[in-house]
């Protein structure tokens, strides 16, 4: 069946969460409200009987419109009965409607488009097992005077603590687009899915996750702890509570979509499966418009 593009402005909402709903294993990524808090515009290839659909994020630069990854986005997919997409169809009427593109997706999407594989970690209570150094850590979180709660957190404090310190290491979170992160989660907490967890020292916040509970997932998001409390193990402590909390919830766990070699390794101390998903490029965009973006790129890594 054949679809028609629709800007993110004319779709309904209430629409386009029931579709999310109905459709097995849908993650959170593809929630109205997880699309509109980091995209700076998406639109979506839906059905004409609204069955199916198919998000991406898109910005316009330069006159001319691409598909980009939203920040803290790992993958789009489609929702609704897959089974009428004609992929051909749609990859085709993508590259006619956007020239340039980078496409990250849950599944294999785009039959003649270039891609790369990424990995992904994901742990349910089968799979769930602590390797020694995971094992080591949180005994030595426990010989301090630190303490792991959930109760009278406040989120905006949260928030911005994990900002600041992950700012010491990651320029990004020290500039105007951790708003992105900021709009996720305000927008997760007043509809129910936000799940947090802090690490004290008396009543003072010293770290904590921050995580989305979702059609059966616990999503990792963000999560930090000061320096000196990493040092005693307070990270592996935390998620260690985060895993428990989730599989409590009857949830699998996602630890999200970081590609840091040491943050795969820390994922696999809990004994993080790798989940493979796909990374799409084109680019048929105007000659000048590319010596304009590869100049753009260099001015913006430069900043």
């Amino acid at each position: 069946m054949a679809g028609n593009w629709i800007n993110q402005k004319r779709i309904d909402r209430e629409r386009w969460d029931q579709l999310v709903s109905e459709t097995p294993h849908s993650s959170v990524y593809v929630c109205s409200f997880y699309l509109d808090a980091t995209a700076i515009d998406w639109e979506a290839y839906i059905a004409e009987d609204y069955s199916f659909a198919i998000p991406v994020g898109v910005v316009r630069k330069g006159g001319v419109t691409r598909v980009y990854p939203p920040l803290f986005q790992r993958y789009i997919e489609p929702i609704g009965n897959i089974s009428k997409i004609d992929w051909h169809k749609f990859e085709q009427s993508l590259h006619q409607r956007y020239k340039k593109g980078d496409l990250q997706s849950k599944l294999a999407i785009l039959p003649n488009t270039t891609f790369k594989t990424r990995v992904f970690q994901s742990i349910d209570q089968d799979s769930f097992k602590l390797k020694t150094q995971a094992k080591r850590m949180i005994k030595r979180f426990s010989q301090n005077n630190y303490e792991i709660r959930e109760d009278n957190i406040n989120t905006t404090e949260l928030s911005q603590l994990i900002a600041k310190e992950l700012s010491k290491k990651l320029p990004l979170y020290a500039t105007k687009e951790v708003k992105y992160l900021f709009d996720i989660v305000e927008k997760a907490e007043k509809i129910g899915y936000l799940y947090k967890v802090g690490v004290f020292e008396g009543n003072k916040l010293k770290g904590g996750l921050i995580g989305l509970k979702f059609n059966g997932s616990l999503l990792y998001l963000k999560g930090t702890a000061y320096e000196d409390l990493q040092s005693n193990g307070a990270m592996y402590a935390l998620m260690n509570h985060f895993i428990e909390f989730g599989f409590s919830q009857n949830c699998t766990i996602d630890f999200g979509g970081s590609r840091v070699k040491g943050i795969q390794f820390f994922n696999q101390r809990f004994n993080g499966q790798d989940i493979e998903y796909y990374n799409y490029s084109w680019d048929h965009s105007p000659f000048w418009f590319r010596i304009l973006f590869s100049i753009y790129r260099k001015f913006k890594s430069k900043k």
